[in-house]
C-alpha cells in the first residue's frame, strides 16, 4: 500500500490522538528524511563503498544508480544520487526489496547502454564528463540541454533513450576533440566540452 503526502497529512489530521497517528507521524518523519536524502556530495576521503554502507546500499547498488563506469573513481564535489525511485510516496511495504529489485533489474539492462571504450582512460574520462554535467543522470535538463552529457536537444533528434544518449555523445566527442580524454582536457580548461 502506499500513500501519498497529502493522503498522509489527511489522514494524520482525522485521528487527533492515536496511536495510527503516532505511526503516520512516523513515517512522515521518515519520508521527510527521506526526501532530503535523495542525494549526497562527495568529500574528500570518501570512498563510494563507504557511502554505499552508510546509506544501506551495496556499492554495486550506488554505482547502478549513478552508472558509473568505474567505481573506483568518485571526485570531491560530485553528488551522488542516493536512489532512483520517485520519492513522493511512502511504501508501507518493506522497500528495499522493491529497491533491491529495481536496482537488479537497472544493472541488466545498463550493460548493454553503456558502450565500451578502447582504454580505461577513456572509461574514466568519459565517467568523469558524465558526472560534471549531470551526475550520471540519462534526464538531467538546463535549458536545452540534455542527458547524462547534457547533450544539445538538436543533436538527439528527439529520441531521448539512453542508448542513443550514449550513442550521439561518442559521435560528438569523436568529431569535435577525437577522444574522452581530449573532451576532459577541454572541459577542464573551459568548463565544458
Amino acid at each position: 500500500m502506499q500513500i501519498s503526502a497529502t493522503d498522509l497529512a489527511t489522514i494524520t489530521g482525522l485521528f487527533q490522538n492515536s496511536a495510527f497517528k503516532q505511526d503516520l507521524t512516523a513515517k512522515k518523519a521518515a519520508f521527510s528524511e527521506q526526501l532530503q536524502q535523495t542525494s549526497i556530495t562527495v568529500k574528500a576521503g570518501d570512498t563510494l563503498s563507504q557511502i554505499a554502507q552508510a546509506h544501506n546500499l551495496s556499492t554495486n547498488q550506488l554505482a547502478t544508480i549513478n552508472q558509473l563506469t568505474n567505481p573506483d573513481l568518485i571526485y570531491p564535489g560530485q553528488v551522488l544520487k542516493l536512489t532512483q525511485t520517485n520519492p513522493t510516496t511512502i511504501n508501507t511495504a518493506n522497500t528495499q526489496t522493491a529497491t533491491s529489485s529495481a536496482n537488479e533489474i537497472h544493472s541488466s539492462t545498463q550493460a548493454t547502454t553503456v558502450p565500451k571504450l578502447t582504454s580505461q582512460a577513456e572509461e574514466e574520462a568519459r565517467s568523469w564528463i558524465a558526472a560534471h554535467e549531470s551526475s550520471g543522470s540519462y534526464t538531467a535538463r538546463n535549458g536545452k540541454y540534455y542527458g547524462k552529457y547534457q547533450l544539445d536537444l538538436a543533436y538527439l533528434k528527439g529520441d531521448l533513450s539512453p542508448a542513443n544518449q550514449e550513442k550521439t555523445a561518442n559521435q560528438y566527442v569523436l568529431n569535435r576533440y577525437g577522444s574522452w580524454v581530449k573532451a576532459k582536457e577541454h572541459w577542464l580548461s573551459h568548463n565544458w566540452y
